[in-house]
Order: C-alpha cells, then sequence, then structure tokens
C-alpha cells in the first residue's frame, strides 16, 4: 500500500515508552544525587526532638528531601481516594437513575391507576 503523505512517520506514545524515558530520568537523578553526596560529606551537628548527634551533610539534605516527597506522595493518594470516591457516588447514581429510567412508562403512556378499594 502506498502513503498518501510523503511527511514524516510518528510513533504512538506508549506505557512502555514513557516508562523507559521515566527510567531514563530516574537514571540521570541518582547519578546527579550521587555526585551530590559525594561533595558533601563533611558533618553538621543536628538537633531533633531532643535528640541530638553529627550526620553527614548530604545524609541530612536526603531525608529532608524524602520527608518531603512522602508528605506529597501521601497528600496525592488523598487526592485519588477523593476522586474515585467521587468517581463511585456518580457511578452508582447513574445506575440508579437508569434503573427507575427502565421501570418507568415511555413518554406519551400513561400509566394505569388503580382504584382504592
Amino acid at each position: 500500500m502506498a502513503r498518501r503523505n510523503k511527511g514524516p512517520v510518528r510513533a504512538e506514545r506508549t506505557r512502555t515508552s514513557s516508562t523507559w524515558v521515566a527510567l531514563a530520568v530516574a537514571i540521570i537523578f541518582l547519578i546527579l544525587l550521587i555526585i551530590f553526596i559525594a561533595q558533601n560529606d563533611r558533618k553538621v551537628q543536628l538537633h531533633y526532638l531532643g535528640a541530638s548527634g553529627q550526620i553527614s551533610e548530604a545524609l541530612a539534605l536526603l531525608a529532608a528531601a524524602v520527608a518531603g516527597a512522602l508528605v506529597v506522595l501521601l497528600v496525592g493518594v488523598g487526592r485519588i481516594v477523593q476522586l474515585r470516591l467521587v468517581g463511585r457516588r456518580y457511578n452508582r447514581a447513574v445506575a440508579r437513575q437508569s434503573e427507575t429510567d427502565s421501570a418507568a412508562p415511555p413518554p406519551g403512556e400513561v400509566e394505569p391507576i388503580e382504584p382504592d378499594n
């Protein structure tokens, strides 16, 4: 089969390609992190909730970054749970609405009224 358009061909993005790009970025980030740790090996004094001691400056900064990432992760998990609950409620409401719509007579038809005894 001949192509009508002579322009460049683009491949579609896939999950695999997105994962590959994310992995490449993560590897570059880890290399930069290793360089950072190697260059910042001096000891600093830390005081936290009554505990104190000396720790590598890079390790202290890395621990602070991990703690910050965990806070962001928890906020993201909360948002995802919130969205799923809203979606579930919406789906239940739509299902209930479709059940009541199927039980109702079609428009234009009158439902018979039974006499009271």
